[in-house]
């Protein structure tokens, strides 16, 4: 195992990821470091066949703790749905979807919080997904499933509200 190497190549990625979930830069670095210090102590208890899988897995993990621990919404930043508003109301308006987003993403249970961000956030297949996560491609297509029908539910209920 060459550490050094390890996190040259999954540092990037798992800060997007993490930026994804969090929208902070200072959180998702906080949350990275943590991750690979978590990856690092379980290493020397455990063999690691797979740095990527293991490193989404704490990422992941570790920014869905700390959207659960939040008291209040995280704001967007400059990313690709809120970019592409070019007038301050629809800027407004992405930034309320993205906030929903993400307490709707912390209210999931567990697992389809995991696959969603990874499928949907990371966008990792279902193969990739039930490799990092140790379970079947048919749970990661169910949970994923459950969590899209519960996320696309809840949004159509907050635009209904918005509108009427």
């Amino acid at each position: 195992m060459d550490w050094d190497q390890i996190v040259r190549e999954n540092a990037r990625g798992m800060l997007r990821l993490a930026m994804r979930i969090v929208a902070s830069s200072a959180d998702a670095e906080e949350l990275v470091q943590d991750a690979f210090l978590k990856a690092y102590q379980y290493q020397r208890r455990a063999r690691v066949d797979n740095w990527g899988g293991l490193l989404h897995r704490f990422v992941v993990n570790a920014a869905l703790d700390h959207l659960r621990k939040q008291k209040t919404a995280v704001s967007l930043p400059e990313t690709g749905l809120a970019s592409s508003a070019e007038d301050p109301a629809q800027l407004a308006e992405a930034r309320e979807l993205a906030d929903h987003l993400r307490r709707e993403i912390a209210r999931l249970p567990h697992q389809q919080s995991e696959v969603f961000c990874l499928s949907c956030l990371d966008g990792r297949s279902n193969h990739q997904i039930a490799e990092a996560l140790g379970i079947q491609e048919g749970a990661v297509a169910t949970a994923l499933h459950k969590a899209r029908e519960r996320i696309t539910a809840s949004t159509a209920r907050l635009l209904r509200r918005e509108r009427g």
